[in-house]
């Protein structure tokens, strides 16, 4: 009796504990945690960055600066006048060298006139009319200039030979006509390469070179050449410039007195305009200046020679007497001062 009694206790505690089990709320599992997810590396970067100020929100950066402009440079002023030397090649010439005299004259301008010695050399009446002519053309206070005698092409195979020799005679013979040495020296054709220039160093010689050629020897027409000069001057912005003429070529001569004529009036002209006009000069800035060093190395290529300025075409033969090749690019100003020979000045022109 005992027994069951405990039994039965025992059940009915049980069905109470399950009973209780079954009605106590269910409790859910605790959700994890979200995932926080980490910011771009360009936005840490962003945010890490100082701002300008030392606080507040970093401000985006600024663009990259614009490359700076190219600063205009000034032009160079312009001359109170551009100055104009005349200069004559390849004469004496008893029909045309005294007519470029009166014209000169008349406008008072004063030329050199760079000859040649087999025009006049040698004896009889021809010479001695073309040495007085010389010497009158000193008296009117012009000068005359070595071109040498023969006008040969001294970059030629001829040319270590004789280049020489035909400057230092031309300088005598030029001497013994009119009294004194020529100062100035003109290359024939304007020519320069290395053996020459180790020539005219040797004679402590600086060729006279050009700035506007209008190629009267060419054109032969004194319209063409005429219309020339005028293009060259209307363009020129030169402060000084030296001109090739040759007072051996008869379409020069006829245009000579109207290119003066012009020269004068445009001249007028632009004062009236306030501008600068044209002034012909004198060769006087041409002399006294210091010459090159004499070199005692030999003419030809044993030893380079400095870099020569622009130079013309070569010239495969040589041309007559007179003429000239032609040049693609004007001669640079040269300088020449007195040249002493070794036993007469040498001559210095171009």
């Amino acid at each position: 009796m005992l027994r069951n009694l405990l039994a039965g206790l025992l059940v009915f505690s049980l069905l109470g504990l399950t009973r209780a089990a079954a009605q106590a709320p269910v409790s859910e599992p605790t959700p994890p945690a979200p995932a926080i997810a980490a910011p771009p590396v360009e936005k840490l970067a962003k945010q890490a960055r100082p701002s300008p100020g030392g606080g507040g929100k970093a401000k985006k950066p600024s663009k990259p600066a614009a490359p700076p402009k190219p600063i205009k440079r000034a032009a160079a002023p312009r001359p109170a006048a551009y100055e104009l030397l005349l200069t004559f090649d390849d004469g004496p010439r008893l029909d045309t060298t005294p007519k470029v005299l009166e014209a000169l004259d008349q406008y008072g301008i004063k030329s050199v006139f760079f000859v040649n010695g087999v025009r006049f050399m040698g004896k009889g009446p021809q010479h001695d009319k073309l040495t007085a002519l010389m010497r009158e053309t000193l008296k009117r206070g012009h000068l005359i200039g070595n071109h040498t005698i023969h006008h040969l092409f001294l970059c030629g195979t001829r040319g270590p030979i004789v280049a020489e020799k035909e400057i230092l005679d031309n300088a005598q013979l030029i001497r013994d006509a009119v009294g004194v040495p020529p100062p100035l020296f003109r290359t024939p054709f304007g020519s320069h390469c290395p053996s020459l220039s180790a020539t005219l160093r040797r004679l402590a010689i600086t060729p006279i070179g050009w700035d506007i050629d209008p190629q009267d020897w060419k054109l032969q027409n004194a319209d063409a050449i005429f219309e020339v000069m005028k293009k060259e001057l209307t363009n020129l912005r030169r402060a000084r410039s030296i001109i090739l003429f040759h007072d051996v070529q008869p379409a020069t001569i006829e245009m000579l007195p109207r290119f003066l004529k012009w020269v004068a009036e445009e001249s007028a002209a632009r004062r009236a305009r306030g501008e600068p006009p044209f002034k012909f000069i004198d060769y006087s800035f041409l002399l006294n200046r210091p010459a090159p060093p004499a070199s005692g190395a030999a003419p030809a290529a044993a030893s380079p020679a400095a870099p020569e300025p622009p130079s013309r075409p070569a010239v495969t033969a040589t041309p007559p007497l007179g003429s000239a090749p032609s040049l693609s690019a004007p001669a640079p100003l040269a300088r020449a001062p007195l040249v002493p020979a070794p036993s007469a000045p040498a001559p210095s022109g171009g």
